[in-house]
């Protein structure tokens, strides 16, 4: 029997992210891969967790999220980065940032429009264009420098209905500024666009790149969806909560879509992040500095074993540059460094466009430009990280 597909399945690959924690588990390489934050979970946080259990949140919330949570997330948005959502018709709650991205896209994309993606390009974008039926085009942004084209911007736009923008920036860790951001505002309103952000680590930034939420800019606030998530920040990944504000118009659709893909995040983790929202600024001024200090274990000694890297500005991943080494297929070469020298990280290809499969059939360009590495793990992991490198094809 030959089995129906949809065509979006056939260009999508499995994640590189989560197949490369496989390999470092069964070959005991420290896994640098994913991003799993290593942080303690925040006691109040714990305390809220547990009381949820004990009080019964155990059922389905409303679907667009439950109340409480929502309204302590307006205030928190407010607080944050002076935006005013209602939180009755402009916020929903999803099973983390990646269901949110997933739901707005197939709510905001009609069947053969054209969506701007920036490049490196996180692994969930791709997949939710297709699959919308919609067709992908590629911006392209210097992975070590930052650096992007406004024209290339301006031309795509031209043809697109919806432009995707991730600041802060996973894998490279670039933080769009006010300037850039402005110029971009410019020219999605100019073209009439929509705009949809991937706000994921907002919260773990470099003190001297504070990120700026893009619907703060010009008039973008009447035509952007803003997407986060809990997960990075509170380092709760496995609970999945995530959220989308939108004016309600645009809400509308995408809490339609969103009840029809999970009915509702977990209810438990909803109601305990309620508590998380009420954490004291200070509770984000350490997170942001903690991840900057284990950055500089991992970066100083790359680089004193003879690896060049990025500079992140935020997040907590760091490129390390490979485009010297003539490295034929770097997710075979990531694997095999797993093995041989004990440290699992992600292939560039994995984020970028020639790297992934192609309708016309032809192989994928894995040629090496850059391994992405996490430092959400602790100092004593990272250094034993270094230790491991300090013997690799740099030594």
């Amino acid at each position: 029997m030959t089995f129906p597909r949809n065509p979006a399945v056939r260009l999508m690959d499995e994640s590189v992210i989560r197949d490369m924690t496989r390999v470092a588990e069964d070959t005991g390489a420290v896994n640098l891969a994913q991003g799993f934050p290593e942080m303690p979970l925040a006691e109040p946080l714990r305390a809220a967790v547990h009381a949820a259990v004990d009080e019964g949140h155990n059922r389905y919330t409303r679907t667009w999220g439950d109340p409480l949570l929502r309204a302590e997330l307006a205030s928190f948005l407010e607080r944050s980065w002076g935006l005013a959502y209602d939180p009755e018709n402009e916020l929903v709650v999803t099973c983390g940032a990646s269901e949110a991205i997933m739901a707005t896209l197939l709510a905001v994309l009609e069947p053969g429009a054209t969506a701007v993606i920036p490049e490196p390009i996180y692994e969930n974008y791709l997949p939710a264009v297709r699959l919308a039926g919609a067709r992908p085009l590629i911006l392209p942004i210097d992975p070590f420098t930052g650096r992007w084209d406004p024209a290339a911007l301006d031309a795509a736009c031209r043809e697109a209905s919806v432009v995707v923008l991730n600041t802060p920036a996973n894998p490279h860790g670039k933080v769009w500024s006010a300037d850039e951001l402005a110029v971009l505002a410019d020219i999605i309103c100019r073209h009439d666009t929509l705009l949809v952000t991937d706000e994921t680590y907002a919260w773990i930034t470099a003190p001297d790149h504070p990120h700026v939420a893009p619907a703060t800019i010009g008039r973008l606030r009447e035509r952007t969806v803003s997407i986060a998530s809990f997960s990075k920040t509170y380092a709760v990944t496995g609970w999945r909560v995530g959220f989308a504000a939108a004016p309600a118009e645009l809400m509308g659709a995408i809490r339609t879509v969103h009840d029809f893909l999970t009915v509702c995040a977990p209810a438990p983790a909803q109601r305990a992040l309620v508590e998380a929202l009420r954490l004291p600024g200070s509770f984000y001024t350490d997170v942001a500095a903690t991840y900057r200090r284990r950055l500089a274990v991992l970066r100083s000694g790359l680089e004193a074993a003879g690896w060049r890297t990025n500079e992140p500005q935020a997040t907590y991943f760091l490129l390390v540059d490979l485009r010297d080494l003539d490295i034929p297929d770097d997710r075979a070469w990531a694997i095999e460094m797993a093995r041989s020298i004990g440290v699992a990280g992600v292939p560039g290809s994995a984020f970028l466009w020639d790297g992934m499969p192609r309708a016309d059939g032809a192989p994928p360009d894995r040629r090496g430009r850059f391994l992405r590495l996490s430092f959400g793990k602790r100092e004593e992991l990272l250094a034993e990280a270094v230790r491991r490198l300090s013997g690799g094809p740099r030594a």
